[in-house]
């Protein structure tokens, strides 16, 4: 027996009929031939078998996934994309009026700057921001002392 036949024959009876057919067609023969030989590169590098398992990986996310999870990062992705928006339209602001600006500020300029509330707002977030960082940051600080 030749190896179509006995694919055929292995097979249940409803795809007996239909693998039986494909086989007839030569425009499906020829279509497999063609999908063999991409397939083969893939198959001998073992390449294949990372796509299956990265599809496999993707299939078990979806699987896991529930609603709580997805509200959670839905979530996540609009805040994201809420600060960038927002650090955007500062920008632009600021870039804006900077444009407006005739000359480069004094020392004296920037403390009156400092004086309007937007700007005392805008520094205390930054400094806020520089100490969670440096918190995150801690280490404990070397003794030279020993050496």
């Amino acid at each position: 027996m030749n190896s179509a036949t006995d694919i055929s024959m292995s097979q249940d009876p409803p795809l007996a009929g239909v693998t039986a057919g494909l086989l007839q067609n030569e425009a499906a023969v020829q279509g497999l031939a063609e999908l063999m030989s991409k397939l083969e590169p893939l198959l001998a590098g073992r390449r294949l078998n990372k796509v299956v398992d990265m599809l496999s990986a993707a299939a078990d996310v979806v699987d896991m996934s529930d609603a709580y999870m997805v509200e959670k990062l839905s979530r996540a992705f609009e805040e994201g994309v809420g600060a960038a928006w927002s650090a955007g339209n500062a920008a632009r602001m600021a870039t804006a009026r900077l444009e407006k600006m005739q000359d480069t500020p004094s020392l004296i300029g920037l403390v009156r700057m400092a004086g309007e509330p937007e700007v005392r707002r805008g520094l205390a977030f930054l400094l806020a921001m520089a100490g969670a960082l440096g918190r995150q940051h801690a280490y404990d600080p070397i003794d030279y002392s020993a050496d």
